[in-house]
């Protein structure tokens, strides 16, 4: 996960979302982000002293942010509301499949029908996505074609000449 943490984000749901799963799963929840209060905070902490599964980081520079995600097997976005997240494009970008909230800022980057969506705040929802993703090679390889699919839309060449044909459009 990477966001800071704040209310609109959930970030504590994969937290919660890992301590249902079997006691065989490798699954390990790296949250990469700062904390903006002293109460998510104080949240963070307990959750990692309390759950052998969740690893608070803090805020990073983000060129040590994107190397860990690149390192990711999965990037879980539990936004309540997001108008397109970047990290989803970053994850894209670096090859990594996402597990996202359905929200309409994800719907419009990943696609209506992309398999890996949760219902917003549905932990149990979430615990099998990660569950799936861990034990399901299928699925796996679904939703990282799906995102290897969307890699040239997030290409920073094609995203230069978009900027150079928007001024010259605005030029004319």
């Amino acid at each position: 996960m990477i966001g800071h943490l704040r209310p609109v984000k959930d970030p504590f749901r994969t937290a919660i979302a890992s301590r249902s799963l079997r006691a065989h799963s490798r699954v390990q929840v790296v949250h990469i982000g700062g904390a903006l209060s002293e109460e998510m905070e104080i949240t963070a902490r307990a959750e990692e002293a309390s759950n052998p599964r969740y690893r608070w980081v803090g805020e990073i520079p983000r060129w040590k942010a994107l190397r860990r995600l690149a390192r990711c097997r999965a990037l879980v976005l539990t936004s309540q509301m997001e108008g397109g997240a970047n990290v989803v494009g970053e994850a894209i970008a670096c090859s990594v499949p996402v597990i996202s909230s359905q929200i309409s800022g994800s719907i419009g980057l990943l696609g209506e029908d992309y398999p890996g969506y949760f219902p917003v705040g549905d932990t149990y929802a979430l615990a099998k996505l990660l569950e799936r993703i861990e034990t399901d090679p299928a699925f796996y390889n679904t939703v990282k074609a799906w995102c290897e699919r969307l890699k040239p839309l997030v290409d920073p060449a094609r995203e230069r000449l978009s900027w150079v044909d928007l001024l010259h459009e605005l030029q004319n």
